[in-house]
């Protein structure tokens, strides 16, 4: 539903269905592996270093079916099903906007840990993403939401609550007894993504771009750096390294070594990249911002390109800066 001017508003009850579809088929996955892929030897570092399934030969090409959800006064909303594999469907939340001639530019926007791309766009509630999307949409921008395996279901009280049970540490140990990662499958399903959204005439992926908060911005700045189909990232509140005890499935496949946040930021090279923190972040403190973009800006200067990579601290905490420049960056 909606009321001019307003963002559109929905019953969490409504995409239930699509954690739960998710949910399990993830857990499936878990259990049973990807044994019937090849390892990929020609993979980059980085793939072989998150594990599988990005460093196997996939030859599956990703279809997609949509949901219409509603729209407002800034868009039409559609939630997708994307089978990234055979046996897996991810699930998002696409946002065309009025005011764009199609094609549209396409971004990437991921949400933080205990998200959802509903409550990114405020449809579920009040959340610490400051409009983000709504300030890509009113740029011109589509933008795509997928639904990550994060989603609040009794963590926090404070915040929106949803019905489907996981527990994604344990999910990634087992993904790890077969050489695979949560993360890794969820970088894997954000590009199976982009490769079924090019199929879409509505949009432009010529300048596609993505953004990220939190463990949003962790997958997305990963993605951007194994597929250049992505040419500009805005990262916000996480470039602390990437070695954290409170996250053990950071940690790299058995045999390779932690590619830490500023190591990644520079496989981004020379493409456009600008990442924001904030000052008073008690999750991700920018003292370790300061010190990985010392590592990226090397790779940009080697790169001859050194003005493409910015860190900005900006006078806040964990959430997006509610006057971040994310949108007019991304527009290049």
């Amino acid at each position: 539903m909606h009321t001019d001017n307003a963002l559109y508003v929905e019953n969490p009850q409504k995409s239930e269905y699509a954690r739960r579809i998710y949910c399990d088929a993830v857990t499936a996955l878990s259990e049973n592996g990807f044994a019937e892929y090849e390892k990929n030897p020609d993979a980059p570092l980085l793939a072989h270093t998150l594990g599988a399934p990005l460093n196997l030969k996939i030859s599956h090409s990703p279809t997609l079916s949509h949901e219409y959800v509603g729209c407002d006064s800034l868009c039409e909303i559609f939630r997708l099903r994307i089978n990234v594999l055979p046996n897996l469907p991810f699930f998002g939340i696409l946002f065309i906007p009025h005011n764009a001639e199609p094609p549209a530019p396409l971004c990437i926007a991921c949400h933080g840990y205990l998200g959802t791309p509903e409550l990114m766009y405020g449809m579920h509630g009040k959340n610490g993403y400051s409009g983000l999307i709504e300030k890509l949409l009113q740029n011109g921008f589509a933008v795509f939401s997928p639904q990550l395996l994060m989603w609040n279901c009794g963590f926090n009280p404070a915040k929106p609550h949803y019905e489907t049970q996981y527990n994604r540490p344990e999910l990634d140990r087992c993904f790890r007894k077969k050489g695979a990662a949560i993360a890794a499958l969820e970088i894997f399903s954000i590009l199976q993504s982009i490769t079924a959204l090019s199929n879409i005439r509505a949009l432009d992926l010529t300048h596609l771009s993505a953004c990220g908060m939190s463990y949003g911005a962790y997958l997305t700045m990963r993605a951007m750096a194994l597929d250049k189909r992505i040419q500009r990232g805005f990262f916000m509140s996480c470039f602390d390294g990437g070695d954290d005890s409170r996250f053990p499935e950071w940690q790299p496949q058995p045999g390779f070594n932690l590619l830490r946040d500023g190591e990644i930021a520079g496989m981004c090279s020379p493409r456009p990249v600008t990442v924001e923190v904030g000052q008073t972040d008690d999750i991700f403190p920018p003292s370790g911002a300061l010190r990985e973009a010392e590592t990226a800006k090397k790779a940009y200067h080697c790169a001859g390109e050194p003005e493409n990579f910015t860190l900005s601290i900006w006078h806040g905490g964990h959430i997006v800066n509610p006057e971040t420049k994310c949108a007019e960056f991304l527009k290049g």
